[in-house]
């Protein structure tokens, strides 16, 4: 079907909904909409309302959640794009923790493997 045929059929069946000021055709096919004022304020009065809470969830039912994010290399040179597992790990137990999970956090310190044999090794050569 034509894009802006079915643009149309779409405004036209918004512009019956209670909360829609208006539903534009726009271009090819692009349905501009505008919502009435009462919308906004009903939705912002609820935002407000609830402050830090807004967006909580209870999906997450309590169930438990591990979340482990990786440390840098500790024997490597250092940069900040190490610190993006961390930020995203901590970020995402966050977001799980809002949503209603039982979450624990792991950081995993990177000092086991041949890495840091290598470097217990070269470090006692040293010293000896």
């Amino acid at each position: 079907q034509n894009p802006r045929a079915l643009a149309e059929k779409l405004a036209e069946a918004l512009r019956g909904d209670a909360d829609i000021a208006s539903a534009e055709i726009a271009g090819p096919g692009f349905v501009n909409l505008r919502l009435k004022d009462a919308f906004w304020h009903a939705h912002l009065t609820a935002l407000l309302g609830e402050g830090r809470n807004y967006g909580r969830s209870t999906i997450g039912g309590g169930r438990k959640a591990n979340v482990e994010y990786v440390s840098a290399n500790p024997t490597g040179p250092m940069h900040v794009g190490h610190c993006r597992g961390a930020v995203v790990g901590d970020t995402l137990a966050n977001l799980m923790a809002f949503a209603g999970y039982d979450v624990t956090k792991e950081y995993v310190i990177n000092d086991a493997g041949s890495q840091i044999d290598v470097l217990g090794r070269s470090a006692f050569l040293r010293y000896r």
